[in-house]
């Protein structure tokens, strides 16, 4: 929301935006004041990987934090783990106003094809 308002340069009278002088001392030259009111909101995640060996695809993987949720057009609690080395994939997603669980996903990682994560590797593979 934009807010504007004019003072006199002369007196610091306010004064309406349309006249041309002060009514009060007759100056010419005004003051504008504008204001601008924005929401702000702020989002964080967390993401982090371990290879072993330290090359190649990481043997571990996470991420935990706020995450937009497309389908509900709505702002949530994400935390998703994928483990290689175990053959482990877990996935909660929460609203973070209600504490609701969206989805809850634990499963073996070789069984979770086709979406999210296993998208990517599941078109290299095919």
């Amino acid at each position: 929301m934009v807010k504007e308002e004019y003072y006199c340069v002369g007196c610091g009278e306010r004064i309406n935006q349309n006249e041309k002088c002060c009514k009060k001392c007759g100056c010419y030259k005004r003051h504008i004041e504008v204001t601008i009111n924005e929401n702000i909101e702020t989002h964080d995640q967390n993401e982090g990987k371990r290879k072993k060996g330290g090359a190649g695809e990481p043997a571990q993987k996470f991420k935990v934090g706020d995450d937009f949720f497309r389908k509900d057009g709505i702002w949530t609690h994400r935390e998703m783990y994928v483990d290689k080395e175990n053959n482990l994939y877990s996935e909660v997603i929460k609203n973070k106003n209600t504490g609701k669980i969206i989805r809850l996903c634990k499963e073996p990682l070789s069984k979770h094809i086709g979406h999210g994560y296993a998208k990517k590797r599941y078109s290299k593979n095919n």
